[in-house]
């Protein structure tokens, strides 16, 4: 029987790389080829022994009896993540409310970096009969193992079908620990793949919602953000950001208060018995003595005369009286073995080395093979693991190492190490690899690292620290004094894990003074004090409260802490504590006084324990996702309601738009009216770079207009060629004025020479009631129902129905909404971009407006628990439709035959759409034909494509269309026939024109790039 041929494929190529050399020193084994085949390297192996993968699945170890096999073995590596999730197109920061973020659709891709990857793996799968992944095993390395999955099953199938995908489970690279995780092959955690997910998505959801309204809302108000880029919002980054700005707030409000205390000293002679020199250092004892300082058990008072009265009792008394000398046995234990957010810590503290970098150089070290997997939560070690072979093999290298390991394994100094209280039932704790001199690695910051490993290691199975504590009572007056003294017996671990740890207490030993005995103090005084302020929290703190409030993991904390540093919200100096930006005081100032303090970590820690439910099989993703998004949902809409309050804190350290005069250029004075003052604007541009295209041709930095009496200023729109003060067209001296807020409007030229107009207060600050949101509000989205350049439409934004162009081509993110335009009412997809979706449906123009609302529901009869179609209202004009229908209609325009036929809607079918942009027809266009209803009339259209006559409704009629005649048209179908009109009174005659043949896909009414039932001069007609 042939070998079985293994695909195994790795997180990154390095461990990719020592795969293969295990695997080619395995006895029996020859590596077949090695070669690079585009984005990663790929080894083959044949003949590698190990137990049928066929036996195995199960992740216990395959008892020895069981006979081993030959497999063949392929060898690749991703890096990292393979897919990310995003929103589709029609979710852009332009196109959707950052509400819509909550429950828009997500989309999995592959980045064109990743693409090669994807199709090697596809391709590779295919010549395999079994999958092993040997990613990082923790949740991460979990959910990347997922996205493997998916991706090698695309290309072979049977692996799923005949469940040969296996799961390795290892921590070093070393030969010995891929032997063994070769002879324990498990599966997925599928409950680690899930909670990973949960909280990608939520993630995912909330951050971008609040980074686009925090981004859009202060570029709009502030100087300084225009070109900055986004102005992010994290749920791991802003309490991480809150615990700094907490200590920085503590710092400045903090008021100072004097103090007093009270002070004495006894001095021990060389024989550790008492010194009784007075005051004044009459002694009767010459020997040499030093001083013994003794703590004030009040502390401190902050009253002087109270202090200075019980010191005067003190001086008067003259002697102190001992009543009190204690002495017990003290240990200092030793460290539990080392978690990844105890090395973070450590490594702050003694080697100043960031989180971040000692990550990225820890993740080299193992790599490398010198450490363990360095992101771990086990703070224990398994009862098998052999610590005494680990140590035996630092006896051979020269220098501490060597002779502390040999001193450890002499006169019975090893001792188990101590078990702390995590385990995360994936990784041992972090330890090294294998004994090295730590000379010989070149990169210094890793020989630091490697050399804390090294002895954290060795002090875990070292004996505790023994010593002698005494402590020494003295009252004199009715005041008493305290001295602790400290004598080391044994230093054991320490001496290893110097010069980082001591155990001093200053003092040494006590004297040996009699309980009663008294002794005369050397010196008695009181002192002045004054309380001081924390200090900035240092990275060790800063680690030590994400840990403890669950924000972030083991893996992700270095992570979140260089968010904040790269988003500009906090510095951090060279004694590694932070200090807080402005811009960092701002958003935590503003948004706590919303009342909703989203820099306190409940939220993220709530959001932790529901993915460690997960995690454990206790919930699942869709039992946590929902009320956790619900909640983050109304936190997000009473910020969007008190976003003044966020403008205010944010004006409390940023100038508002347009305050710099220094920064800005005048392009025309005198440019609108201003709606609060009555007052003329200037319209001015910011100098000095930017790539943003604006009004009178010029290029550069952004426009706005400025009111000098009201100190206002308004962003402009970026991205155009031009922007020009709103003028009636009919008389070019009358301005546009906005009815809602009286400024007069400013129409904006783009680079193909269309035009919009905006109002600028509207535009800065979008009305709620007229459709406004965080985005861009040009009037194109305004619903005011009178103003003639508002052509938004209630509950233009949300989903009619999915769009069955984009689902038939793959594509699930394609929503139809409803939509207006110049041409009237349409339903049409939100899907842009180049290749964009020509999904149209028009409605009909008897409808004066046509909303959604809370009165329109659901369709009973095209909804679904996987679809949901919503109805529409239309709300006719008077006179346009028949007497059997209501001045208000709710109807769903897929399902309702009446309404379809009485309005001509027509629901383009999917096959009548095609992406090519080629092809001819021929037919002409026929002559509008006029119907009368008050007597008998007999009107014809001609030519390619007839059109519908007008209509009213009275008497009756009998009028006919008669066929046109095309070639050409959508791809196998022919040009539409002239259509008659239709009475809706007494008796009538309907025509309709028969197709032609079909052809080239192309309009057939008026040739142009589009379909017909997308033409706008269909409408016009």
């Amino acid at each position: 029987m042939a070998p079985i041929v293994v695909l195994n494929v790795a997180e990154k190529p390095s461990v990719a790389r020592a795969l293969a050399q295990v695997f080619g020193n395995t006895p029996g084994s020859r590596q077949s080829q090695s070669h690079r085949s585009g984005p990663a390297q790929i080894f083959e192996i044949e003949n590698v022994n190990f137990p049928s993968l066929y036996q195995q699945g199960s992740g216990q170890i395959v008892p020895n009896n069981v006979r081993n096999e030959p497999h063949t073995m392929i060898i690749s590596s991703v890096r990292g993540h393979l897919a990310s999730q995003d929103f589709g197109p029609a979710y852009g920061w332009s196109r959707c409310p950052p509400q819509a973020l909550f429950d828009a659709p997500i989309n999995t891709e592959y980045s064109q970096d990743m693409q090669p990857l994807e199709r090697m793996l596809r391709d590779l799968s295919r010549r395999a009969s079994a999958l092993i992944l040997w990613l990082d095993c923790d949740r991460e390395g979990e959910a990347i193992s997922d996205e493997v999955r998916t991706v090698c099953i695309k290309g072979n199938p049977r692996l799923q079908s005949q469940n040969r995908i296996y799961r390795a489970k290892f921590s070093t690279v070393l030969p010995g620990e891929i032997q063994r995780a070769l002879r324990s092959l498990g599966r997925i955690n599928e409950h680690f793949v899930q909670a990973v997910k949960a909280r990608s998505e939520h993630d995912l959801r909330v951050g971008a919602a609040f980074t686009r309204f925090q981004t859009l809302r202060l570029q709009k108000k502030f100087d300084g953000f225009q070109d900055s880029g986004v102005i992010s919002y994290g749920p791991c980054q802003f309490p991480t950001l809150g615990f700094v700005v907490e200590r920085w707030a503590r710092i400045e409000t903090f008021v100072p208060e004097d103090f007093w205390t009270i002070e004495m000293s006894i001095r021990l002679n060389g024989d550790g018995s008492v010194n009784n020199s007075d005051q004044n250092g009459n002694s009767n004892n010459n020997q040499q003595s030093r001083p013994i300082k003794l703590t004030w058990k009040r502390g401190r008072l902050y009253d002087r005369a109270m202090t200075m009265a019980l010191c005067d009792a003190c001086q008067e008394a003259g002697e102190a009286v001992v009543t009190s000398l204690t002495g017990r046995p003290k240990n200092k234990w030793r460290p539990v073995p080392l978690a990844t957010v105890e090395l973070q810590k450590r490594a702050s503290k003694y080697l100043r080395i960031g989180s971040e970098e000692l990550m990225q150089k820890a993740e080299e070290l193992y790599h490398q093979g010198f450490i363990s997997y360095p992101r771990t939560e086990t703070e224990k070690f398994r009862p098998e693991f052999n610590h005494h072979t680990l140590i035996q093999s630092f006896q051979a290298v020269a220098g501490e190492f060597g002779d502390y390991a040999n001193r450890l394994l002499s006169d019975n100094n090893f001792q188990n190490p101590r078990a702390g209280q995590n385990d995360d039932n994936a990784h041992p704790p972090i330890t090294p690899a294998k004994a090295v001199d730590p000379q010989t690695i070149a990169d210094p910051t890793q020989r630091k690292i490697y050399t804390l490993v090294v002895k954290h290691y060795l002090a875990c199975c070292s004996r505790d620290a023994v010593g002698r504590e005494t402590e020494l009572t003295l009252r004199i007056a009715s005041e008493e004094f305290v001295a602790k003294g400290l004598m080391i017996l044994e230093r054991n671990w320490l001496d290893i894990y110097q010069p980082w740890e001591k155990w001093y207490t200053g003092q040494g030993e006590l004297p040996r003074a009699r309980i009663g005995s008294r002794i005369v103090p050397t010196s008695l005084s009181m002192n002045a004090g004054q309380t001081s302020p924390p200090q900035l929290i240092s990275e060790v703190e800063l680690i030590a409260l994400m840990d403890r409030n669950g924000i972030g993991t083991d893996a992700t904390i270095a992570q979140h802490i260089t968010t904040i540093m790269d988003r500009k919200y906090a510095e951090k100096d060279g004694n590694q504590r932070f200090h807080p930006t402005k811009l960092g005081i701002a958003l935590v100032e503003g948004y706590n006084s919303m009342g909703y303090q989203l820099n306190k970590p409940d939220l993220r820690r709530e959001m932790e324990s529901e993915c460690n439910a997960v995690a454990a099989g206790r919930k699942t993703r869709d039992q946590i996702l929902g009320p956790i998004l619900s909640k983050m949902l109304e936190c997000f809409k009473i910020v969007n309601a008190e976003v003044h309050k966020l403008d205010e804190a944010v004006a409390r350290h940023f100038n508002n738009l347009g305050s710099d005069s220094s920064q800005y250029r005048v392009l025309q004075a005198n440019f609108t009216r201003c709606g609060s003052c009555n007052g003329m604007t200037v319209l001015k541009q910011r100098t000095g770079g930017g790539s943003n295209r604006g009004g009178g041709g010029d290029s550069g930095g952004s426009k706005l207009l400025q009111c000098a009496p009201c100190s206002k200023s308004f962003l402009m729109p970026r991205y155009n060629r031009e922007v020009r003060p709103g003028v009636n067209p009919n008389n070019q001296q009358e301005p546009l004025i906005c009815p809602i807020c009286q400024f007069q409007v400013v129409e904006c030229v783009k680079d193909d020479g269309g035009t919009y107009f905006v109002c600028p207060q509207c535009f800065s600050d979008p009305p709620e009631e007229h459709g406004g949101d965080s985005t861009d509000f040009p009037c194109t989205k305004c619903t005011h129902p009178t103003c003639s350049l508002a052509k938004g439409t209630r509950g233009g934004d949300v989903e009619i129905f999915s769009c069955p162009f984009c689902a038939s081509s793959g594509n699930s993110a394609g929503k139809v909404c409803l939509k207006r335009g110049q041409h009237g009412y349409r339903l049409s997809c939100s899907n842009g971009g180049p290749n964009s979706c020509q999904f149209t449906v028009w409605l009909p123009k008897e409808a004066r407006e046509i909303v959604i609302d809370d009165s329109t529901g659901s369709c009973n009869r095209c909804s679904n628990p996987n679809r949901v179609v919503r109805q529409l209202k239309f709300i006719w004009k008077p006179g346009s439709v028949p007497p059997h229908y209501d001045r208000e209609l709710c109807a769903c325009v897929l399902c309702d035959e009446q309404l379809k036929n009485d309005m001509n809607i027509r629901i383009p079918a999917v096959n009548e759409v095609n992406y090519r942009r080629t092809g001819n027809s021929a037919g002409g266009r026929g002559n509008q034909s006029s119907n009368s209803w008050g007597s008998s009339s007999n009107n014809n259209s001609r030519g390619g494509r007839g059109n519908q006559g007008s209509t009213s409704w009275s008497s009756s009629n009998n009028s006919s269309g008669r066929p046109g005649r095309g070639r050409g048209g959508r791809g196998g179908r022919g040009g539409r026939g002239g259509r008659g009109s239709t009475s809706w009174g007494g008796s009538s005659a309907n025509g309709r024109g028969g197709g032609g043949s079909g052809g080239s896909i192309q309009c057939f009414s008026c040739g142009g790039p589009h379909y017909a039932n997308a033409c706008p001069n269909r409408q016009q007609q």
